[in-house]
């Protein structure tokens, strides 16, 4: 069960909002002129067609329609030319502000601890990163000034109304009741969906991220039919809930049609009368009924506006909700050593039902190797995670060079411990952009060494060396390599392999690139391979999260014991693997 990162509360969201605008306030101010500007200047065009239509009525003056016709046309090229200055601004103003807060966000996704992350799925950050940013992007570019465009529109289309009639104003007003019910529904019952639609959508990217993730367990244990079936119901719950959400939609839109007709109708009604009753001209009914239809437009934009700015409020609020989950940082001390030493250590992955290591009790001395060995899901890599500090021990405590492995740092300030496991990610750009992950100041010599001492003499047949783009086809034992060069380029105190030379095979390189980079530094190495305890100092095996036997591998293999077993049988599958050292043979039994 996941749990996902906090959604940020709508005051907390605004209050981010407005400090990413207060930034630019000069420019918001010119582009809210501009478009204020723009739905001025449109306003003169209904009463310039009323007098037209009187003028028309009236028979006399015909030069008036040219001069009529000219003011018509200028105030539309006005009102266009300002709408899109204004709109371009605004894009500016608004995409600027959005640059700032997703640089932000990652920023903050990046100082989120491994536990958490692991805690809410990583499908939850990325969706966030992705789908989130997408729809406050596209909200910002293209809904925001179309809303503010008819905001304005419909302010100085009502006081225009109302300046050629009261009561054809008061008739316009009797859509208004029908809108703000439509809108305090649609408002009540859509946001509440969308949110939901949000994290059902991330709970479903995280059925099949796990899913393509562990193909390789899934086809061993035979559980393609649950996963595929985990992911068809989330799938049919985000459906189920995007169709709630779209029947709102539509309810929203007949009930703003129904407003639009009875307050058209209403005009035209009052109009007939008041040219009746009180000699207004057909001209003014004219622009007023114009005026009201020219309202159907923008009010249809700012309320429909209201779909899209809700779904990009509800992923701002998730965006603001990751700059909101990341605590401060943590100081971090310097280690006078490289001794590890886990004391009395218990951890529990959140909502599981059993510790994953329980009491687990261990010294490694500064610069020895330390090998853990055991079956899959004995606890080895989640000690592992321990050691490099990703989580910290629900009991005791694991401590680097006498400080907690959590706050454990090199005296540069870079943490004490570094972890390689089996999948190494490679970034797109060069070699050399990649291995300046671990050092970012090494120099091309210093990365060619690197490449050297771990067996990648492949780097140089590149076209271009390390300064090639990373190729695609890149095997595991190429990638390993990779990982160890960062390894010898970032030169930390303690090394953590978790795997690290799993595919392997019946190869050897990878197991002397393995010995090159830990020579020197206190090494812990979770063996797929037991041909890795021949030069451990100490050896730990693994058992249900606990540590049943540890101490100097031959005095392991001489008292017999799990080891033993492991290590004959490991011996009887590798008879062409030479062996630096043979468990003495059993005493016969008489």
């Amino acid at each position: 069960m996941t749990h996902s990162l906090p959604v940020a509360s709508v005051r907390e969201t605004a209050r981010t909002v407005r400090s990413l605008l207060t930034r630019r306030r000069g420019l918001l101010a010119a582009t809210l002129a501009l478009l204020l500007t723009c739905s001025a200047s449109a306003l003169a065009i209904p009463p310039l067609l009323g007098w037209i239509v009187d003028i028309v009525l009236s028979g006399v003056g015909a030069w008036r329609i040219w001069l009529t016709a000219g003011s018509l046309i200028a105030a539309g090229v006005l009102s266009a030319a300002t709408s899109l200055l204004g709109g371009r601004l605004l894009v500016i103003c608004i995409q600027g502000s959005l640059s700032e807060l997703r640089e932000d966000v990652f920023a903050a996704a990046m100082r989120i601890d491994a536990t958490t992350i692991e805690r809410a799925g990583s499908s939850d950050v990325v969706s966030r990163l992705t789908r989130d940013v997408e729809a406050v992007t596209e909200a910002g570019s293209e809904v925001l000034p179309r809303f503010v465009s008819a905001l304005f529109t419909i302010v100085l289309t009502a006081v225009g109304i109302a300046a050629l009639d009261p009561f054809l104003a008061l008739a316009a007003l009797s859509a208004v009741p029908l809108q703000l019910v439509a809108v305090s529904r649609f408002l009540r019952r859509s946001r509440p969906l969308y949110v939901q639609l949000r994290c059902e959508e991330s709970d479903r990217g995280q059925a099949i991220i796990e899913s393509v993730a562990g193909q390789e367990t899934v086809r061993t244990y035979r559980l393609a039919p649950f996963r595929l079936g985990l992911i068809a119901e989330r799938s049919l719950t985000a459906v189920e809930t995007a169709r709630a959400a779209g029947k709102a939609r539509n309810v929203f839109n007949g009930t703003l049609n129904l407003a639009e007709f009875t307050g058209l109708a209403a005009v035209l009604a009052v109009g007939f009368w008041r040219v009746e009753t009180v000699e207004i001209t057909v001209g003014t009914v004219t622009a007023a009924a114009l005026f009201f239809h020219r309202l159907f437009i923008p009010i249809g934009d700012l309320l429909s506006s209201v779909d899209d700015l809700q779904r990009a409020q509800a992923g701002l609020e998730r965006l603001v909700g990751v700059l909101r989950s990341t605590a401060p940082a943590q100081p971090r001390y310097e280690i006078r050593d490289g001794a590890v030493e886990l004391r009395g250590v218990t951890f529990t992955y959140p909502q599981a039902s059993t510790a994953a290591v329980t009491d687990l009790t261990l010294t490694v001395p500064s610069g020895a190797r330390a090998v853990f060995v055991g079956a899959s899901g004995s606890g080895k890599s989640t000690t592992a995670h321990l050691i490099g500090g990703l989580a910290a021990p629900t009991c005791g405590s694991v401590i680097v060079g006498g400080q907690p492995a959590t706050r454990a740092a090199q005296a540069s300030g870079k943490p004490a411990v570094m972890l390689v496991t089996q999948e190494t990610h490679l970034f797109s750009g060069t070699l050399a952009d990649n291995l300046r992950l671990a050092r970012a100041d090494a120099t091309d010599d210093e990365l060619r060494t690197a490449l050297r001492a771990v067996g990648a003499h492949w780097a140089a047949d590149l076209p271009g060396g390390i300064n090639s783009p990373v190729p695609h086809d890149l095997d595991e034992q190429r990638l390993q390599h990779i990982a160890l060069a960062r390894v010898l380029l970032a030169d930390p105190p303690v090394v953590v392999l978790d795997e690290a030379s799993a595919h392997a095979g019946a190869d050897s390189a990878l197991d002397r690139a393995v010995d090159t980079v830990v020579h020197g530094r206190t090494a812990i190495i979770i063996a797929h391979r037991l041909s890795h305890t021949e030069n451990a100092d100490i050896t730990a095996v693994f058992e249900a999260g606990r540590i049943i036997e540890c101490g100097e591998p031959r005095e392991l293999l001489a008292t017999g014991g799990v080891f033993r077993s492991l290590w004959e049988a490991w011996a009887r599958g590798h008879e062409q693997l030479p062996r630096t050292f043979q468990p003495p043979l059993a005493p016969k039994e008489k």
